[in-house]
């Protein structure tokens, strides 16, 4: 009798472990490496699938979604998901595929200024296909710019989702811009001021 209750409780708890740890990885894979980067300004994910941007921007106010993704990196059937989730759900999409530079003043990276400068953008979520390496080329710019943050700072501060540290390019592109912005993009100074107050 003592054996057959134990095997029960034995079983029931290696039911629960299993149901925690496959919801768990469910809510992982649905919400892949987001985070809030700048409370109610700025958020940051991997792509995520239509359903979960539709609720991510309507629990946040996102007003824009700026995916730095090539065109159909990830399959079209996922871009037109993305594009109906979030037009669907009263947000604007930028599609701008974030280059490879590690240079502040490649031609490239003033389009990504002139985004991160526009305060209509805000609240905005900045993706990218797995939220790190990209997105956080992006949202060292936006500190650096709006922050008043180094580099060091920037990314000092930004999850790592299991890396030890941000590549060797990421670096040096936000040393690179930390150094050169306010020579490259003076026109950027002040612009998010507004929401500030």
């Amino acid at each position: 009798m003592f054996d057959k209750r134990r095997k029960w409780m034995w079983s029931l708890l290696l039911l629960l472990i299993a149901v925690a740890a496959g919801m768990g990885y469910r809510q992982h894979k649905r919400y892949k490496h987001w985070a809030v980067h700048d409370p109610g300004m700025v958020y940051r994910s991997a792509w995520l699938d239509g359903d979960v941007f539709a609720e991510q921007i309507d629990k946040f106010q996102i007003r824009t979604v700026l995916n730095l993704c090539n065109p159909n990196e990830l399959g079209e059937k996922r871009c037109l998901d993305q594009r109906a989730a979030v037009t669907g759900s009263g947000a604007k999409l930028i599609e701008l595929p974030m280059p490879s530079t590690i240079d502040a003043g490649d031609p490239a990276v003033q389009k990504f200024v002139d985004v991160l400068s526009d305060p209509n953008n805000y609240p905005m979520l900045v993706h990218c296909q797995h939220g790190v390496t990209r997105t956080a080329k992006v949202l060292s710019m936006y500190d650096i710019l709006y922050r008043g943050e180094t580099a060091e700072q920037s990314l000092a501060a930004m999850p790592l989702f299991g890396r030890d540290e941000y590549s060797v390019s990421v670096q040096a592109f936000v040393k690179d811009f930390e150094k050169r912005h306010q020579q490259l993009y003076p026109q950027a100074d002040g612009k998010l001021e507004v929401l500030r107050r």
